[in-house]
């Protein structure tokens, strides 16, 4: 890919602005963006997430937190801290000859100076919540230093360690854009919501996921299942699933998701209507809390979808 083909990569969304704050803030005060607008990075044949970008100065931005787990799934351990963001391979990658360039921050590998690049701090349109963002193409140069692949094709990044693309096939890389109200059953969400009802009380068990006890995203998946509706077993990978939509819109059957573990979606329930959710917690197990609690979920609300029913 070069880096001329990210110039037409958030075309065809809504006119918005949203400010963006580069850190030294002596570089940039306040500047506006293209509108952000959902991707999707695949690796092999797999959607790992479907992240917003942006467009500034004609270079296409991505959430760093996403691209680290892209990176998880090519065995690349990463870390962000004081404006360095280091990536530890299992490999030897041949790192002579490196000229990193310029920028504010720095994308160490194995311990070594490869790029330096501006990144950009901005609010993520899926969690509400201030994220950096990193340039996808800079990124991408440091991967082909790994001697792993990637491909753009302005909505998709594709990236795969045989030596050609494979087939994207059928995977599931629609975008989310359609609003809850067009639901295919409007009394699916609410039956949903009455058999989650009924295990009221079942035990919190970490990694569990039959009536013997629950944690958080298997008693999502195993409610949800009972309906034909396959979910995947994580709550990380099952805030990807369906459409993101607003808090306001929220109806019952759609899931809420929290940040209780220092990530954005470590927790998931489902909505029932009224300003509550049910979920397995840790404390009671299976219980019905209100979304908006000022003294735990309230502050920790991350993002809510509707999970394509």
């Amino acid at each position: 890919m070069k880096k001329k083909s990210l110039l037409s990569l958030c075309a065809g969304t809504i006119c918005a602005s949203f400010a963006v704050f580069v850190t030294p803030t002596t570089a940039l005060a306040s500047v506006n963006t293209s509108s952000p607008s959902q991707k999707a990075i695949i690796f092999n044949q797999q959607v790992i997430n479907k992240p917003y970008g942006f467009v500034y100065d004609h270079t296409t931005y991505m959430p760093i937190w996403y691209l680290m787990q892209a990176l998880d799934k090519l065995n690349i351990q990463s870390t962000w801290q004081n404006k360095v963001w280091s990536l530890t391979t299992q490999g030897q990658p041949n790192l002579n000859q490196v000229q990193p360039g310029n920028g504010s921050s720095s994308i160490v590998v194995n311990g070594t100076l490869v790029q330096k690049v501006d990144e950009l701090v901005a609010n993520d349109p899926a969690s509400g919540q201030s994220t950096t963002y990193m340039p996808a193409w800079y990124v991408m140069q440091v991967l082909k230093r790994l001697n792993i692949n990637s491909n753009w094709n302005g909505t998709i990044w594709q990236i795969y360690t045989s030596s050609t693309a494979p087939a994207i096939g059928q995977l599931d890389v629609k975008l989310n854009t359609r609003p809850p109200q067009q639901r295919s059953a409007p009394n699916l969400g609410q039956q949903i919501v009455s058999y989650a009802e009924k295990f009221i009380g079942t035990p919190y068990v970490w990694g569990g996921e039959s009536v013997r006890g629950f944690d958080c995203s298997g008693f999502v998946q195993y409610v949800f299942r009972h309906f034909g509706v396959s979910l995947p077993r994580t709550s990380q990978e099952q805030a990807q699933v369906g459409s993101v939509i607003n808090k306001s819109d929220l109806q019952p059957g759609d899931l809420v998701y929290f940040n209780t573990e220092g990530t954005p979606f470590s927790h998931v329930g489902v909505y029932v209507g009224n300003g509550q959710f049910i979920s397995a917690t840790t404390s009671r197990g299976v219980q019905i809390k209100s979304l908006s609690d000022p003294y735990y979920w309230g502050p920790r609300y991350t993002r809510s979808t509707n999970p394509g029913i």
